[in-house]
């Protein structure tokens, strides 16, 4: 896929990840913007740990999912695509109903490297997580 074929309408993006990771999760893209990607996982209970609360990695894979989009989008001419290097995710609260929300924001699009941010809410505009992760820019060769 290269940058001018990702699409960039919530739809398009949504049904990217289906019969993936994100498909799977059931994550929905809201909106993708130059400078925003937002979208939604609504809580079911396969998404749960045996705590019963909504598990970190569903928490983690709507965050990496609204960034990957994102930095797809923003990716410079020429490039291949991109890997993640690494990511990081602070649990600020927990969830066990309604729908979680994120929006997605680059902090920093270069050449060689983007780094995101992304920050997961519940249905009261309560902060479950916030999450970080920088993807290396891959160019042919």
């Amino acid at each position: 896929m290269t940058v001018s074929t990702v699409p960039r309408d919530p739809d398009g993006l949504t049904a990217l990840g289906g019969g993936m990771l994100p498909g799977h999760l059931g994550v929905r893209v809201s909106s993708c913007t130059d400078g925003e990607v937002t979208g939604e996982l609504p809580i079911r209970p396969e998404l749960f740990a045996p705590n019963g609360f909504v598990h970190a990695a569903a928490l983690i894979g709507l965050a990496d999912t609204l960034c990957g989009y994102g930095c797809m989008a923003a990716l410079p001419a020429g490039a291949d695509g991109f890997t993640t290097v690494e990511l990081k995710t602070n649990f600020l609260g927990a969830a066990r109903e309604g729908v979680l929300h994120c929006r997605a924001v680059p902090v920093h699009r270069g050449r060689s490297t983007q780094l995101w941010d992304a920050t997961v809410t519940d249905d009261q505009g309560r902060t479950v997580a916030v999450f970080r992760c920088t993807q290396l820019v891959l160019w042919p060769r």
